[in-house]
C-alpha cells in the first residue's frame, strides 16, 4: 500500500472514532463520491488489512489510557450499575443527591424537584418532593454477560454450519412448509 492511501484510510478511521463508528460516513468523508454501497463494502475491506488493523489497535490503547479504562474497571462499574440500591436515594433533598457518592451519583439520568407550598394557619410550609430516574439495571446485566462471553455458547449452538447441498435441502423444506 502507497503511503498516501495509508493516509487517507488513517483519515477514515479517525473520523469512524469521531463520529461514532459509523465506516459508509466515514470512507465518505474522505471519498465523498463514493455511493453508500461502495462505502460500505470499501471499508469493511479497509479494516480488514493489517496495517489499518494496527493503526485501530493503536488508537484504542490510546483511548483507554486516556479514559484510564481497563476491563475489570468497566465490569466494576456495570456491577454497580447492576445492584445498585434504590433504598439509599429515599427521602433526599436536592442538598442531599449532591452529596451521593460518585458511584451513585453517576447512576441517575434524570432529576426533577418540585415544590408545593401551602398555608397552615399563620405558618407557610413547603414540601420539595426529588424525583430521580435510574440507569436500567436489565441493560447493565445484558453489557456484563456479553462482556463475559455468557452468551458465546447458545450464539455458537444457534450457529449451525452446513453445507451448501445441505442448505439448499433446508430451504428446500421450508419452501414446502410455506406452500402448505
Amino acid at each position: 500500500m502507497k503511503e498516501d492511501t495509508f493516509e487517507k484510510y488513517c483519515l477514515v478511521i479517525d473520523e469512524w472514532f469521531v463520529n461514532g463508528f459509523n465506516g459508509t460516513k466515514a470512507y465518505q468523508s474522505v471519498y465523498p463520491n463514493a455511493s453508500d454501497e461502495s462505502s460500505d463494502s470499501s471499508f469493511r475491506e479497509m479494516v480488514g488489512i493489517s496495517r489499518i488493523e494496527a493503526y485501530i489497535k493503536e488508537k484504542k490503547d490510546k483511548a483507554q489510557v486516556i479514559l484510564h479504562t481497563s476491563h475489570e474497571k468497566l465490569l466494576e462499574e456495570l456491577k454497580n450499575w447492576a445492584y445498585s440500591d434504590i433504598t439509599e436515594t429515599l427521602m433526599l433533598s436536592p442538598e442531599d443527591v449532591k452529596t451521593l457518592p460518585a458511584e451513585i451519583r453517576r447512576l441517575i439520568t434524570k432529576f426533577k424537584t418540585t415544590s408545593k407550598s401551602y398555608m397552615v394557619g399563620d405558618v407557610l410550609n413547603t414540601e420539595t418532593v426529588v424525583e430521580l430516574w435510574f440507569v436500567s439495571k436489565e441493560k447493565a446485566m445484558e453489557m456484563i454477560h456479553k462482556h463475559t462471553g455468557f452468551y458465546e455458547e447458545h450464539n455458537h449452538q444457534k450457529s449451525n454450519k452446513m453445507s451448501k447441498q445441505e442448505r439448499q435441502l433446508r430451504l428446500a423444506a421450508l419452501k414446502k412448509k410455506l406452500v402448505k
